[in-house]
């Protein structure tokens, strides 16, 4: 990538942190600054990267950049609730996602039910497809909230939506991660293929691999536990969701325990089966932010059962599970796709995790309530982000 981008990115991350603090000190009573916060780091800088990712050409395309700077618009007029230009925008953004997504993969995800498909390009699709749906719905609700008030649920509100953006960028972190598990399809091929030339082809294509051989090699049973995670992940996050808006918080619970195994389940694939490389730290790394945000959700969801319930009161934990969302999560995942080609680079990972890891969990949060500490949690910001994202590359050895 290329070191201008490297930088503007780098800036919309950490200008998107400070409009996080500026709805706090600096609050405005008739305009949300969380969305902007949302925005520039889910929607810009993530939904810009993730298409950049994608086409893989190593520069902004003209499709990357009107998404970008249709984004950007999207926005400003969503802050200043100018909704009729964030309606065609977002139909905009999505058609751009959208004819990415075809180009790249197919009008019908037929790959998600085929196991010929490597999970990797499973997520990677979810992705893609998560993002357009996720403005298309977003339209949705403005419509239904300003217009035409058809449905009326006190959850179906449009901060709840703007939130599922970070969505896409969890999967195409995903998709990173299973690339560098060894268990993709071409993996499987060559274990159990058949010799073209043989007389007895057709026979060994009938029992070569049936149940027995499924559960008896570990390779193929590992995939189809990946798929199984697969599905979990994403089938699991929209029910949810749905869950969410109809405040069913026992089943919430149950859905919520699903996805902390399964994200268990990937972190425990990825240790064992991933490449070693230095990207392994600082998505494991990621992982590790990913399961203290689905503890965090659990033990929301617990606070909520409770009758002495008192949103107020719950706030710094609603406020560590963002941050390690939005900060600790996804924000390893960018900066590997974003870096992805210079790997091995120059930095002391395990400090750099380390000062992560207090930044997102602990300086962050507590800046919310304290001023001289969201300076703190900016200044180990802009360290983190300007550290992975500009550290020299180091030689590497043959």
């Amino acid at each position: 990538m290329a070191y201008s981008l490297k930088f503007f990115f780098s800036i919309m991350m950490i200008v998107a942190l400070c409009f996080g603090y500026a709805a706090i000190y600096f609050p405005l009573e008739n305009y949300d600054f969380e969305r902007l916060h949302i925005f520039l780091f889910n929607l810009c800088t993530g939904g810009t990267i993730l298409l950049y990712f994608t086409e893989g050409i190593g520069r902004i395309s003209l499709r990357t950049g009107l998404f970008l700077a249709l984004s950007l618009f999207y926005a400003f007029f969503a802050f200043f609730e100018i909704y009729p230009m964030t309606i065609i925008i977002s139909l905009g953004l999505a058609s751009i996602v959208e004819s990415l997504r075809i180009e790249r993969f197919s009008i019908f995800p037929s790959g998600f039910f085929s196991m010929k498909e490597s999970v990797s390009a499973k997520f990677h699709q979810a992705s893609l497809l998560c993002l357009s749906i996720g403005l298309i719905m977003s339209t949705a609700v403005i419509i239904n909230n300003e217009y035409i008030h058809a449905v009326t649920m006190d959850k179906l509100v449009l901060n709840t939506f703007f939130l599922g953006f970070s969505f896409p960028l969890s999967l195409i972190t995903l998709s990173v991660i299973f690339s560098m598990i060894r268990l993709n399809s071409d993996a499987l091929e060559s274990q159990f293929s058949c010799p073209v030339s043989s007389s007895s082809t057709r026979l060994c294509q009938q029992e070569e691999i049936t149940i027995k051989s499924i559960l008896s090699n570990p390779t193929l049973s590992n995939n189809i536990v990946s798929v199984a995670c697969f599905w979990a992940i994403n089938l699991g996050v929209i029910i949810f969701f749905i869950f969410i808006l109809f405040e069913k918080f026992y089943p919430q619970l149950v859905v919520t325990s699903i996805l902390f195994i399964a994200v268990i389940t990937v972190f425990r694939l990825y240790r064992k089966f991933g490449q070693k490389m230095q990207q392994k730290q600082f998505l494991s790394s990621g992982i590790g932010f990913l399961i203290a945000t689905a503890i965090t959700g659990i033990v929301y969801i617990f606070y909520q059962m409770s009758p002495e319930y008192d949103p107020t009161n719950t706030k710094w934990l609603l406020r560590i599970h963002v941050f390690a969302s939005l900060y600790g999560w996804n924000l390893c995942g960018l900066a590997v796709i974003c870096r992805f080609q210079d790997f091995p680079i120059r930095l002391h990972s395990g400090l750099v995790i380390a000062i992560h890891w207090l930044t997102a969990l602990v300086l962050a949060p507590l800046g919310a309530n304290f001023a001289f500490v969201a300076i703190m949690a900016v200044a180990g910001y802009i360290f983190i982000v300007l550290t992975l994202f500009f550290s020299n590359v180091s030689k590497r050895v043959s």
